[in-house]
């Protein structure tokens, strides 16, 4: 049995996410995904002008070495940290970690995330570094 009367659809506009300061922040999480995608576009050029020899490698650290481009790698850092925060505050929604039969607090499992994160980091510069 189907009805005549049409299905009530509210009406949405796009300045939907600017009512709440919550939708405002989720909006702002979600935009870190555009400096993430500057930052691959520019990693993959990178390891192409490895490829192609030594001249390409130069002109792409001349381009790295540019204010403006010094700018867009900040902002991705900033992108990267402020996603990494609110996913590591996530997880442990997301999974319930149970120790003895009592559900682990978040607080340690975020601050295990960091904690790997930062060793992560820390491992990858030494590695840089100490070549």
């Amino acid at each position: 049995m189907s009805s005549a009367r049409k299905p009530y659809i509210r009406p949405v506009n796009g300045s939907w996410w600017k009512k709440s300061a919550f939708y405002r922040f989720y909006m702002l999480r979600e935009a870190t995904a555009l400096p993430a995608i500057w930052f691959g576009i520019v990693l993959l050029r990178g390891m192409y002008a490895l490829l192609v020899g030594a001249d390409a490698w130069a002109g792409f650290i001349s381009f790295l070495q540019q204010p403006l481009v010094f700018c867009a790698h900040l902002i991705a850092l900033a992108a990267s940290l402020l996603h990494s925060k609110t996913w590591f505050e996530l997880a442990p929604k997301a999974a319930t970690v149970i120790i003895k039969g009592e559900k682990l607090k978040p607080a340690p499992v975020i601050k295990t995330l960091w904690a790997a994160a930062v060793a992560a980091s820390v491992v990858l510069l030494l590695i840089v570094f100490l070549k």
